[in-house]
């Protein structure tokens, strides 16, 4: 006799959309709580100009949900809007979607979570699953006189589409060079306008021309087995373009090929010596996530596009004054500041046994068992959390590893009638295995946004692999059990 449990998603993101793909095929009672008014996540909420997925769009699909309607190698953001919300109408995930409803809290009390909404209503669930993505909290950086500024001004997550992109005597202010800044910088300069792009320390930046999908190329995806050959072509061509998956993992001769690479392709991009310095990073390739661009090198070249260095002073009602003094008049100011990225579901706020708090928890960093969990807070589970791959592998197959594993803890949850939550011991086992890997990483060779003040960096410093396999094996030994709520009569019902 299995108990019948009750699941709460937070978001309908591709990870919420993920696990509940998974959920409604076992037969797991959900509902996933998404504060916006469509699913999709940050490919709803970001629809700035430009915007297009930087990892082979065949790779970014769910393997369970092929689509053949994509226009180019690297889809347009609006495109990947649209397979979401219709993946979600499609696997009937919709009544099971309440949107515009923001979860604000969960309260584990009495062997069961209560989630609190933002309408003030609120809801018992045996397990809680935290799907709200790792880039969602925007930043904007504290900028002395930026109340003053007298045109219109937004993070890039929060695009002004009363904006028209025709009218060639707006004057843009683009600040941030991760992608966001980059895609942005790269569609406004190609259609015409005005750019000043505000470059306090130039990054790296990975070339990658985006096609459009031939008629060919459409159909040969219609049939798997053309399918699974396109790919495996794709699957080599981009170990060509990017490398293989450890140069950023050991030092060596695939990483020095790598330095060379991308030095001959800044050189080939930017001819002259003087602007190509100035755009040439001084920290170690692979210390930050590297932006994909078509044509950004090009773009900022022309005429119209004002690329400045040496970060921003202070903002004035006539535009931005840089480090120099000199001020740069914009009527628009984008801000392409990135995200808070150690986040996660905060600022929701969840409370554990005997009243402990996951920023209790987490006061000395962020920290997670495999990503999935936090000890001390039983059936409270995260997608994409901390040291997930994010900086290596694409999102699908993060999630089909941990959806993987959740599924069977959840199946272990039904089966045995307790609630379970990491053990201290196995986390700290955990850490210990990435705080040894660090170490001759690119990632560990400067600051980035995986850095905590305090604790481990957020960092996956492993091969695709290696993540699997952290996944195959489920020991509930590295589990605390908790009781749970006494289960009512229909609870004790057998699944089909």
């Amino acid at each position: 006799m299995k108990r019948r449990l009750s699941v709460a998603i937070i978001g309908a993101g591709m990870s919420g959309l993920f696990m509940g793909y998974h959920l409604k095929r076992a037969g797991v009672e959900f509902t996933i709580f998404e504060k916006r008014a469509a699913a999709g996540g940050t490919w709803d909420a970001n629809t700035y100009p430009g915007l297009h997925v930087d990892v082979l769009t065949r790779n970014y699909e769910f393997p369970f949900a092929r689509s053949h309607h994509w226009s180019k190698r690297y889809a347009p953001g609006e495109e990947v809007r649209w397979y979401l919300a219709n993946f979600a109408r499609a696997q009937g995930l919709l009544p099971r979607i309440r949107f515009g409803c923001e979860a604000t809290g969960a309260v584990w009390a009495d062997g069961a979570w209560t989630v609190s909404l933002a309408d003030g209503s609120s809801q018992v669930f045996d397990i809680v699953v935290a799907a709200t993505g790792f880039l969602r909290v925007p930043q904007v950086p504290r900028v002395a006189g930026r109340e003053s500024f007298g045109g219109r001004q937004f993070h890039s997550s929060q695009w002004d589409h009363s904006l028209d992109l025709g009218d060639k005597a707006i004057r843009y202010a683009v600040v941030g060079t991760g992608s966001s800044g980059v895609q942005i910088v790269s569609a406004l300069g190609k259609l015409g306008n005005e750019v000043t792009h505000f470059i306090r320390t130039p990054q790296w930046m990975q070339v990658k021309d985006n096609p459009r999908y031939t008629l060919r190329e459409k159909l040969i995806l219609r049939v798997p087995a053309l399918a699974r050959r396109y790919d495996a072509r794709m699957a080599a061509l981009r170990v060509k373009t990017d490398g293989n998956e450890t140069w950023r993992l050991v030092p060596g001769p695939d990483r020095e090929e790598m330095n060379r690479r991308f030095r001959k392709v800044l050189a080939e991009e930017i001819p002259d010596p003087e602007l190509r310095a100035r755009f040439t990073p001084a920290e170690t390739l692979g210390v930050k996530r590297i932006a994909k661009t078509p044509d950004y090198y090009r773009v900022v070249q022309r005429p119209n596009v004002h690329p400045v260095f040496g970060g921003i002073s202070r903002v004035e009602p006539g535009g931005i004054v840089d480090a120099g003094g000199r001020l740069h008049e914009a009527d628009v100011i984008v801000w392409a500041t990135g995200f808070d990225a150690h986040a996660y579901m905060r600022p929701m706020n969840v409370t554990g046994p005997g009243g402990r708090t996951l920023d209790e928890a987490w006061r000395d960093g962020v920290t997670a068992f495999k990503a999935v969990g936090v000890p001390g807070f039983p059936d409270f589970f995260l997608l994409c959390g901390p040291f997930a791959p994010v900086n290596s592998l694409t999102i699908p197959t993060t999630l089909a590893h941990e959806v993987g594993y959740l599924m069977r803890l959840i199946e272990q949850i039904a089966e045995t009638g307790r609630g379970y939550a990491p053990t201290a011991e196995a986390t700290e086992k955990f850490l210990d295995r990435v705080r040894a890997a660090l170490p001759g990483t690119t990632y560990s060779e400067g600051a980035n946004w995986y850095s905590q003040t305090v604790g481990v960096p957020v960092i996956w410093p492993f091969t695709r692999a290696e993540h699997e396999a952290q996944y195959a094996d489920l020991q509930l030994s590295d589990f605390d059990p908790y009781p749970l709520t006494p289960a009512r009569p229909h609870d004790l019902a057998s699944r089909d």
